[in-house]
């Protein structure tokens, strides 16, 4: 992906612009995204088809980033309630 844009997220994650349009995409299908023990759980599975499941596997350590990125500000907003 040399020469794509990104988007840095608010916590200073920098995520390639190609990867977040194909994530929302699969949350356009009804893919849902979660961490699960240290890794993450994509599901259902019969919304993924063969090329969803590379491009998962190839940015499996961003996508684990965004998660990550994610919980922790959600924690963050729920500590200031």
């Amino acid at each position: 992906m040399s020469g794509c844009d990104f988007v840095t997220l608010r916590d200073g994650l920098a995520v390639p612009v190609p990867v977040l349009q194909r994530l929302w995409s699969l949350e356009e299908r009804g893919v849902t995204f979660r961490l699960e023990d240290g890794g993450m759980q994509v599901g259902p599975s019969r919304l993924l088809d063969d090329n969803d499941r590379a491009f998962l596997r190839e940015h499996r350590a961003i996508v684990l980033s965004i998660l990550s990125s994610e919980v922790a500000a959600a924690d963050r907003r729920r500590a200031l309630c």
